[in-house]
């Protein structure tokens, strides 16, 4: 019986008994893929993880304390809708920081930076625009935002240009096959991007805070699932390396681009232009070269197809097989 006992340990690896510590892991295998522990993250990136939170956790307190005064005094104003805006935007930030550091995606930190540029921009504009509107929220918000910005967009830059740990992980020493992992993990997060900024521009048919049209009900109702069911299937073409079901991606992505236009031609039939106006013609601008970029992306990943990236780190997953990308 203590033999058994002796084996069992031997093979489990616990030589704690030997006054061998165990080495904590550094990395974990989930369903979707490798994905680094907080026991595996440098300094910098721990110190980048807590100062973005800070700023996360800022933003959404004062925009939510925003929202609440609105909502409750004034539910029809504009600032109902920018206030959703920035609470929504934070939130993708809070994910490209935790995604992107633990599963070292660099392309997610620099979309981060863009992100955290935008919120700043918003806050910006929205103070220095709307003169009557003027709260020491906002004031407190868009100072909070002005410090903290510069130091996470720097330590974003550091972070991200150390990772290479799990793509060699994933990819190996092969530097063609580290290409087209790059390729594969920049349409990954051009994904997540389009779902963003998709977003955002159906939240601005908010211009009338909770006064909506049947038109704009319809549009929240189908715009953001539609997105998102979108992105999650371009996702599954990525890591099933579905040939065919990159041209369906393809010809449903058509959907997007005609929106678009259909929002430009609504305001350029509007007279009454604001602040959300223009706010609607540069999100539907990113929203343009968002989805053009997306698609240059889908046919460079498209032709890395069946090259072995998938096999390298494939993971079984009930009927399918998810890459580690």
């Amino acid at each position: 019986m203590a033999d058994e006992d002796s084996t069992e340990h031997y093979e489990s690896g616990d030589y704690s008994r030997f006054g061998i510590p165990d080495v904590p892991k550094t990395t974990v295998t989930t369903a979707f893929g490798k994905r680094r522990t907080w026991a595996g993250l440098l300094a910098k990136e721990k110190w980048f993880v807590i100062l973005s939170l800070i700023n996360i956790l800022a933003a959404i307190g004062l925009t939510a304390y925003r929202l609440y005064v609105v909502a409750r005094d004034d539910p029809e104003n504009s600032d109902f809708t920018f206030t959703i805006l920035i609470i929504v935007n934070a939130c993708f930030v809070a994910f490209y920081v935790f995604h992107g550091v633990l599963r070292e995606r660099k392309y997610e930190l620099y979309v981060q930076i863009l992100a955290v540029l935008v919120i700043l921009a918003y806050c910006i504009v929205e103070y220095a625009v709307k003169k009557d509107n003027r709260t020491t929220v906002k004031l407190v918000r868009l100072i909070i935002t002005c410090v903290l910005a510069p130091p996470n967009v720097v330590l974003s830059v550091l972070v991200a240009r150390d990772f290479g740990e799990l793509e060699f992980r994933i990819a190996g020493a092969s530097a063609h096959l580290q290409a087209i992992y790059n390729e594969a993990a920049v349409f990954s997060c051009w994904l997540k991007f389009d779902f963003q900024v998709t977003v955002s521009l159906v939240i601005l048919v908010l211009r009338y805070g909770i006064k909506v049209s049947t038109l704009e009900t319809v549009t929240l109702a189908v715009g953001i699932p539609y997105t998102l069911l979108w992105d999650m299937f371009g996702w599954f073409v990525l890591r099933l390396e579905l040939g065919f079901g990159a041209f369906v991606f393809a010809a449903l992505g058509l959907a997007k681009p005609a929106y678009y236009v259909y929002k430009f031609y609504e305001i350029y039939e509007d007279t009454d232009y604001s602040l959300i106006t223009y706010c609607v013609i540069i999100c539907g601008a990113l929203n343009v070269l968002v989805w053009l970029i997306l698609m240059i992306e889908l046919v460079r990943v498209y032709r890395n197809f069946g090259q072995g990236l998938r096999e390298r780190g494939k993971i079984s997953f009930g009927a399918f097989i998810i890459g580690d990308l």
